[in-house]
């Protein structure tokens, strides 16, 4: 604790002289200067006697906050917490109100994709000329493939079609395969059979090029 200099800042923002010290306290001004300068020497009575000359509590001279300033200083950070929480609330509010958009979009766009699917599924099954996909418009939103009691074999030509350049919407399939919205095994199924037929197709046509390219340096030999 810096005694001596809280009560030397205290005297001098009071436009006070260790002369008007002295003088307050009864006492010479050589006495007082020691005082001032004894720091933490000084005994509890010499501290109240230099309060009372200040007209300032024991608190601001030992430099410790009385019990109202740390209840204010208490209630400050108290507010200043409360401001947190709720701005911390609001961010929470916002996130949740975008979340719950974000869902609803989500949603949307999943109706969106799953209706494509069923009306991309029975107009090939209609080109495959299988009967069953003949009792329904393929245009009508509420279609659900479940009411078609497709069997596996059909599933998979119907599949097979769909993944193939046969197809008039081919793109628009692999496009709805690669969204992770359709989760039906036999779309699945068809779509990874398209993508090792392309994997073969490309390695295959790797080959052809190598031996081609050999054929021609044998020829120039």
């Amino acid at each position: 604790m810096e005694v001596s200099k809280n009560i030397r800042s205290i005297r001098e923002s009071k436009g006070l002289t260790q002369v008007d010290m002295a003088n307050r306290m009864g006492t010479e001004r050589s006495n007082y200067a020691r005082l001032e300068n004894r720091d933490v020497n000084l005994t509890l009575k010499q501290v109240q006697e230099i309060a009372e000359a200040l007209q300032v509590s024991v608190y601001e001279i030992i430099g410790i906050p009385q019990a109202e300033d740390l209840r204010s200083e208490q209630s400050e950070s108290l507010q200043r917490l409360e401001e947190r929480l709720r701005m911390t609330e609001d961010v929470l509010k916002e996130k949740k109100k975008n979340i719950k958009f974000y869902k609803s979009f989500i949603e949307w766009t999943k109706k969106i994709f799953v209706t494509q699917f069923t009306i991309s599924t029975l107009v090939a099954a209609r080109n495959l000329e299988i009967e069953t996909a003949n009792i329904a418009d393929p245009t009508d939103d509420d279609l659900d493939l479940a009411d078609f009691k497709f069997t596996e074999e059909e599933l998979r030509k119907i599949g097979d079609y769909m993944f193939s350049y046969e197809a008039s919407d081919y793109f628009l399939t692999v496009y709805i395969a690669e969204s992770g919205f359709i989760t039906d095994k036999w779309f699945i199924d068809a779509y990874k059979r398209m993508k090792r037929r392309d994997k073969e197709k490309i390695n295959l046509s790797e080959v052809k090029n190598w031996v081609s390219g050999v054929f021609e340096f044998l020829e120039e030999e």
